[in-house]
C-alpha cells in the first residue's frame, strides 16, 4: 500500500472525536499485516520498539477528527467511500492534514524501523480525543510514566500535528472555556417594565465588563515567549421559547487563553469582578499551557535538520501541554496544511506526507 493508498484509506474511515474505534481497529490491523509490535492502550494504539536503551523518542498523531459541519459545503465526501479524492498533488477529505497525514506517515515511518540497528527506543502513538479533551495524549503519559519513565535519562516527543513542515511549535497557551450566566425574572415581552431583573441585559453588562477586564489582565500577564492571554466572547443565549417571553436566564460563553501566571487565577479574578451572585462554570476540563525551551535536544535535532525553519507558539492548543507537564520535551511538527484545517474540503499536499517520512527517519538516526 502507497503512500496515497494509505491516506486516502485513512480518511475514508469516519472517526470523530470519541468514534475512534474503527479507525484503531484499521490501524491496529494494518500493523500486525506488517508484523510490527502494536498494542492498544486505554483506546490508543501504541506501536513500540524497546532496545533497552537510555534514550526514547515518542511520535503522536491523534486519530480523531472535528465533525465536517454541513455538507453541502464540500465538493468532496468528508469521509465514506468517496472520500479521499486527488487532484494533482492533493488529497481531500475531513481529516487529510488534521491529523491522518501525520498518522499515514508514522505507520510508514514505523515499517521501515529495524530494531536491530536502533540506539533508543521508540513509541509511536495514535491517540483519542485530541479534538477535544486531550483524554487520549494524558492517558498515554500516563502510561508511560508509569511503565517506563523511569528506563530513561533522555525521553523528546514530536507531535504530528499539521505545520507544512516549514514551522516548528514549541508551546500554546492555556486554554479555558467559561460559561457566565445571569438569572433574572420572566415576563411578557408586552410590559417590559414589569420586569425587574432582565436576565439579557444584565448579561450584556457582564459580557462589556468582562471584555474590558479582559483587556486589562492581556496587558497585566503577557508571558515573553508564549504572549498574551486573549478573551473571546463565543455566544449569548437564553432559555427563551418564545419570542414574547422575557427569559429568566441568559448565559454567555468565553473561549479564554491563558499564560503561566494567569492561568491558575483567571476565574477567580473575574468572579471577583462580575460579583458572587453570578455564576461562573467550567463548559470542559481546562487545559495547561505547554512550552518547551528553546534550546531543547528536539528543537536543535530538527532545526539541524531541516533549515530555515521559524520556530512559533500555536494559537491554539494541542496535546504538547501533557507531555511539558510530565517533563517530556515536544514540540509540533506534522506534514498537514495548518490553513486547511477544520473547514470544507481540508486537503494536505501528498509530496509533505512523503517529505515528512524521510525527515522522522532522519531524526530517529541522529537523536
Amino acid at each position: 500500500m502507497n503512500t496515497n493508498d494509505l491516506l486516502k484509506k485513512l480518511v475514508q474511515i469516519e472517526s470523530y472525536s470519541g468514534h475512534e474505534t474503527n479507525l484503531a481497529n484499521f490501524i491496529v490491523d494494518w500493523a500486525n499485516d506488517h508484523s510490527l509490535p502494536v498494542e492498544k492502550q486505554n483506546g490508543n494504539i501504541v506501536i513500540k520498539f524497546l532496545n533497552h536503551s537510555a534514550k526514547a523518542l515518542i511520535f503522536n498523531a491523534h486519530m480523531d477528527t472535528v465533525k465536517p459541519g454541513g455538507l453541502n459545503s464540500w465538493s468532496v465526501p468528508p469521509s465514506g467511500s468517496g472520500s479521499g479524492v486527488v487532484k494533482g498533488n492533493k488529497l481531500y477529505g475531513l481529516g487529510a492534514s488534521d491529523d491522518k497525514a501525520a498518522i499515514a506517515a508514522f505507520l510508514i515511518l514505523a515499517s521501515q524501523i529495524n530494531i536491530f540497528t536502533l540506539s533508543k527506543d521508540v513509541f509511536i502513538v495514535f491517540v483519542t480525543h485530541e479534538e477535544t479533551s486531550g483524554a487520549g495524549s494524558q492517558s498515554f503519559v500516563n502510561y508511560f510514566q508509569k511503565n517506563y519513565a523511569d528506563t530513561y535519562n533522555d525521553v523528546s516527543a514530536v507531535i504530528g500535528e499539521p505545520t507544512d513542515l516549514d514551522t516548528i511549535e514549541i508551546g500554546h497557551r492555556g486554554n479555558i472555556f467559561l460559561k457566565i450566566i445571569i438569572n433574572g425574572n420572566s415576563g411578557h415581552g408586552s410590559s417590559p417594565k414589569k420586569i425587574k431583573k432582565h436576565a439579557i441585559l444584565e448579561q450584556i453588562k457582564i459580557v462589556k465588563k468582562v471584555t474590558k477586564f479582559g483587556t486589562i489582565l492581556s496587558k497585566k500577564y503577557a508571558d515573553p515567549v508564549l504572549g498574551s492571554p486573549s478573551f473571546c466572547l463565543t455566544g449569548i443565549q437564553s432559555d427563551s421559547a418564545s419570542v414574547n417571553k422575557v427569559p429568566s436566564t441568559c448565559y454567555s460563553t468565553w473561549d479564554i487563553r491563558t499564560t503561566p501566571e494567569l492561568h491558575d487565577k483567571v476565574v477567580y479574578l473575574i468572579q471577583k469582578q462580575v460579583g458572587k451572585s453570578v455564576k461562573i462554570e467550567h463548559i470542559s476540563p481546562p487545559t495547561q499551557f505547554g512550552l518547551t525551551a528553546l534550546k531543547s535536544k528536539i528543537v536543535d535535532l530538527v532545526q539541524e535538520t531541516v533549515p530555515n525553519l521559524q520556530t512559533k507558539i500555536s494559537p491554539g492548543s494541542n496535546d504538547i501541554c501533557f507531555f511539558t507537564k510530565a517533563k517530556i520535551p515536544a514540540i509540533t511538527f506534522g506534514p498537514g496544511k495548518k490553513d486547511s484545517i477544520h473547514k470544507p474540503d481540508e486537503f494536505v499536499e501528498i509530496d509533505k506526507v512523503e517529505k515528512s517520512v524521510a525527515i522522522y527517519k532522519k531524526l530517529l538516526e541522529e537523536y
